[in-house]
């Protein structure tokens, strides 16, 4: 404990006022709790080690047993627990390193073996462990080899039971093998292969899956936080942005519908998510990150589209569980997997713009110019609004606003707009701008087959930047 007397004592030695003093005080307790929860951690990190003394050749065995890193070449990497695994006994690999060059095909495998690592002569371990393992256990081992798209700081689990062995990853428990003995003690493998470099022991990630848990994270309300990174944004220049009410059954809405938070579920169905404005040309959108759980592979889905999101009240069914399916819909729906880099942060902000002169949508991430990316160039003649289908990491962000110079709406009929994504419509030859009349322009020589005369003369200096000339196809006129 602290002599809370003496070093008051000191400090006022030091020239401090009282009220400074207590603020010292409380600044070195806070230092000191950080440091417990720190090294609490570090603790609990080492539930797991790996063998020290059976492992590939390319492996280097490093913070007393937690951390396996491949040093050279892409295999050679098997490693062992260096204790049993208790049956339903939950393992947790985290992944910190990876092959930046990608010249290495495959990735890593994870199972379990019944066969004790000490009793295997280490230069008898194959460079690869499936299916060449098998040999030197008498089938004693289990094996699944995983994605290759597998990035760092992922976390996997696996697991064995009476039904079998089981790893889980994207939310999803997946089978490694349902024929595995359990009548003796099991040890954990993990073959570091490929674009895999580096693996460490760590515990079951926190991850938030309430609104409580959110808000006790902060201690603010979490859309009234401070901007940390585009601090010189004007906070009250920006129009203020909510989500929409019509989202995913796995989406919970908060802070006046400003902050979005994914439930935990067993299976991710539809978790859209809408922003309730669009944004036109020169708009800039902003918005943060809350939360994120390590345990998927991708960061999920970002998209934009022309329709308004009130239009599926009562209807969100009608939209595909597969997101991909969007782009075969007849409205225009623009859809980005993976968007986001894989080094994603709890309060990272990001930027999306929408270029006026060549319709390019730019995301940058944390106010950094190097981070600007061109993710789409968008038909200019759109507004559009944004939504996320939360499949992956980010599991809660919050907006932030939007810089809006332009708050038009092209989309004229909001009501008909509806009758068509129920397919009252035929909408086949219909402009797509007004949803009224039908198609008679086409662009040369783009080819573009899209608009009716009256929204050509209307947007004929917006539609399309490689326009020659437009020319009206009367002919279609009388179909």
């Amino acid at each position: 404990m602290l002599n809370r007397r003496i070093m008051k004592h000191d400090l006022m030695k030091l020239g401090l006022t009282s009220n400074r003093v207590k603020k010292s005080l409380s600044g070195i307790m806070l230092f000191i709790h950080e440091k417990l929860i720190s090294t609490m951690a570090e603790l609990q990190s080492s539930t797991f080690q790996f063998h020290s003394q059976t492992f590939g050749q390319n492996i280097r065995i490093e913070n007393n047993g937690a951390h396996a890193k491949r040093f050279s070449s892409f295999d050679n990497g098997i490693t062992f627990s260096s204790k049993p695994v208790q049956i339903n006994e939950r393992v947790y690999i985290k992944i910190v390193d990876i092959d930046e060059t990608k010249q290495w095909c495959g990735s890593l495998a994870i199972g379990f073996t019944q066969v004790d690592p000490s009793l295997i002569n280490q230069k008898d371990l194959p460079k690869t462990a499936s299916p060449n393992l098998s040999q030197i256990t008498s089938g004693k081992s289990w094996l699944k080899r995983l994605y290759e798209t597998l990035s760092k700081h992922l976390i996997i689990t696996f697991f064995y039971n009476m039904d079998g062995a089981f790893y889980i990853l994207d939310g999803q428990e997946q089978e490694i093998s349902k024929n595995i003995e359990i009548n003796k003690p099991i040890w954990a493998l993990i073959d570091i292969y490929g674009n895999v470099k580096g693996c460490t022991f760590t515990v079951a990630p926190k991850i938030l899956d309430d609104g409580r848990s959110l808000f006790e994270k902060y201690n603010q309300k979490p859309d009234k936080l401070e901007l940390k990174y585009y601090k010189d944004l004007n906070i009250s220049s920006l129009k203020p942005l909510t989500f929409s009410s019509v989202h995913g059954p796995e989406i919970e809405l908060y802070c006046e519908y400003k902050l979005a938070l994914r439930k935990r579920c067993n299976r991710l169905i539809r978790p859209y998510l809408f922003v309730n404005f669009a944004i036109g040309p020169s708009d800039e959108f902003y918005f943060r990150l809350l939360s994120v759980d390590p345990v998927y592979r991708t960061s999920g889905y970002f998209g934009l589209t022309n329709v308004n999101p009130s239009m599926f009240e009562n209807r969100l069914e009608t939209l595909p569980s597969d997101p991909n399916s969007l782009l075969d819909r007849k409205e225009y729906w623009l859809l980005f997997d993976n968007v986001f880099d894989e080094q994603l942060h709890e309060l990272d902000e990001y930027k999306i713009a929408y270029d006026t002169d060549t319709g390019e949508i730019i995301l940058e991430k944390n106010n950094k110019p190097d981070s600007k990316k061109t993710i789409v160039f968008a038909d200019k003649t759109q507004t559009l609004y944004p939504f996320f289908f939360m499949n992956g990491r980010i599991t809660s962000l919050s907006l932030i606003g939007l810089v809006a110079e332009n708050l038009m709406n092209i989309i004229d009929d909001p009501a008909k707009q509806a009758r068509m994504i129920d397919g009252e419509i035929d909408d086949s030859d219909l402009c797509p701008i007004c949803c009224e009349r039908k198609v008679t322009c086409v662009l040369i020589p783009c080819g573009h087959l899209t608009f009716c005369v009256e929204c050509r003369d209307k947007y004929k200096e917006k539609i399309c930047e490689f326009i020659v000339f437009i020319k009206q196809i009367s002919f279609l006129d009388q179909k």
